[in-house]
């Protein structure tokens, strides 16, 4: 009887110098895609040194932890699915979304130092059934997989408890939706699609956010970051996240992303589709809404208390 082999750790490692994203960081469009908005909050509360050093630290442990995955910048998992917080004592603590959930193993460590202007970081993945996260929030921990068949519209989930950055446990809410683009929803040449169609999605799955969240539907406040990134076109497959990311006592701010998962081909034949082995982001998003005071005090009770902005 012989025994059987424990899974091989995965290694990444990443350095560069601070002056590599001096620029970059100033830019809104790299900002957006490279950092979660919870790494941005932290950022922009530090002065311009620390904040590029925090920046740096943060790109180049989201490195190292592609690599992992097994993978590269824009090769499927954007660098702000890859949330890189602290623990209390300044550990860091890696969490998940969208894309990189899906393929993340259940335990990663990652370590960052930083020597002058030099920042360094690893990242060591285990593999297999079975990982915990360790009480210090130095493993990750990630959004449940969706299932690989299309399913009708209207699939949603909410996604079990996660240890934040202080070490209490938090519920994150979450909403997902699949549809298939119909020929009459293509109005412009090219049987192109408008992108009020995604943007109704978004809608949708905000409106569901705050009806798990407060019991109410709430009011839809604003879009922000709004970036269309590629066209939809009938036959098309398209999957819509929305993460809960912030609520102060009557605004909830939601994160927001559309895919597309299958694409037609009427190149190939009428009829013709194709399964994407990589979803294709289409468009991405952060909506704000309001939701009535009377609802937020009792509903929300059991989450981070955050005093409303004046």
């Amino acid at each position: 009887m012989t025994a059987q082999a424990s899974p091989a750790a995965r290694i990444g490692v990443d350095v560069l110098d601070c002056s590599e994203l001096r620029r970059l960081v100033e830019r809104p469009w790299f900002l957006r895609f490279s950092f979660a908005p919870e790494e941005l909050v932290h950022a922009e509360s530090l002065g311009g040194r620390r904040r590029l050093e925090f920046l740096a630290g943060r790109f180049a442990a989201k490195e190292a932890i592609l690599k992992v995955l097994g993978m590269g910048l824009l090769q499927g998992v954007a660098p702000r699915e890859i949330c890189v917080e602290h623990t209390p004592h300044g550990a860091p603590v890696v969490r998940f979304h969208g894309r990189a959930a899906q393929l993340a193993p259940p335990s990663v460590s990652v370590s960052i130092t930083h020597k002058q202007s030099v920042v360094a970081a690893v990242a060591i993945g285990i593999p297999g059934e079975g990982g915990t996260a360790a009480d210090d929030g130095r493993t990750a921990s990630t959004e449940p997989k969706e299932p690989d068949a299309v399913s009708p519209p209207s699939i949603n989930t909410t996604a079990p408890a996660q240890r934040s950055a202080r070490g209490a446990q938090t519920p994150e809410t979450t909403a997902f939706l699949r549809v298939r683009v119909g020929q009459e929803e293509a109005h412009y040449g090219g049987d192109l699609v408008d992108g009020a169609r995604i943007l109704r999605l978004f809608g949708d799955l905000v409106t569901e956010i705050t009806i798990r969240t407060d019991g109410d539907e709430g009011l839809l406040a604003q879009y922000s970051d709004v970036r269309f990134a590629a066209p939809v076109k009938p036959g098309d497959y398209i999957e819509a996240r929305g993460r809960l990311v912030r609520q102060t006592r009557l605004r909830r701010v939601v994160e927001l992303e559309a895919h597309k998962v299958l694409s037609a081909r009427p190149g190939t034949g009428e009829s013709a589709a194709a399964v994407l082995e990589t979803p294709q982001l289409v468009c991405s998003a952060t909506a704000t809404t309001v939701v009535p005071y009377r609802r937020a005090d009792t509903a929300t009770a059991a989450l981070d208390p955050v005093t409303e902005e004046t």
